[in-house]
């Protein structure tokens, strides 16, 4: 299993994500989670994201998951041609509703763990590979429903570790948000990591480090 789950974007470490993927350059940014963006702000921030990635040397393309609801066998066929995804962020309860729709969360539980993908999360993207959004209501709103999506929450995440996470910790424009999540996990006893702006955890099989 490899997974790279950041605060924001890639972090500090770019060169740790591209190594993570491999040779296999072929990539899906998944933007899901701003699904309920304006459309002009929404496609400016993707074309920003693919000209990254583009500039790191990954032939990149969007995978917007929209398309797929309801058919997971397209997306399967889809997905194995990428050796690695990355799930931007925005609002993790709409990101979760689109990779249920697609069938997408299902796929990526049995080839990220089969080692059949690299596995990038940002934000949203990150929280998306915790066992449960709970606590997440604290920094996203669960009632955000956009078009093509239906009201019920999911709350089950993709359960790739074992902890949560807090992205933005400590951040000028999410620091309330990151505490009040903190203060949930530490009321329930749940176990959880803190990610400031910058960090990342990287998982290559059974190795994990902390990325500061």
């Amino acid at each position: 299993m490899r997974l790279f789950l950041s605060s924001e974007n890639l972090g500090n470490y770019p060169d740790e994500f591209i190594n993570l993927v491999g040779p296999n350059k072929k990539l899906a940014l998944v933007e899901n989670a701003k699904d309920d963006w304006v459309t002009k702000d929404r496609t400016a921030k993707v074309d920003e994201h693919l000209e990254q990635f583009k500039g790191l040397g990954f032939d990149v393309f969007e995978l917007d998951l929209r398309q797929y609801f309801g058919k997971p066998a397209q997306l399967d066929t889809k997905l194995k041609t990428c050796a690695g995804i990355f799930v931007a962020g925005g609002n993790t309860f709409i990101l979760m509703r689109a990779l249920k729709y697609s069938g997408a969360g299902a796929l990526l539980y049995d080839m990220v763990r089969k080692n059949q993908i690299a596995y990038g999360g940002s934000s949203a993207g990150s929280i998306a590979a915790t066992p449960s959004l709970r606590g997440s209501e604290f920094g996203d709103h669960p009632g955000v429903v956009p078009q093509g999506y239906k009201p019920k929450i999911i709350w089950d995440g993709l359960d790739f570790v074992s902890y949560n996470i807090v992205p933005h910790y400590k951040s000028s424009w999410f620091g309330i948000e990151a505490e009040a999540m903190l203060d949930y996990f530490k009321k329930h006893k749940l176990d959880y990591r803190a990610l400031m702006d910058g960090q990342a955890i990287l998982i290559n099989g059974d190795k994990e480090e902390f990325l500061q």
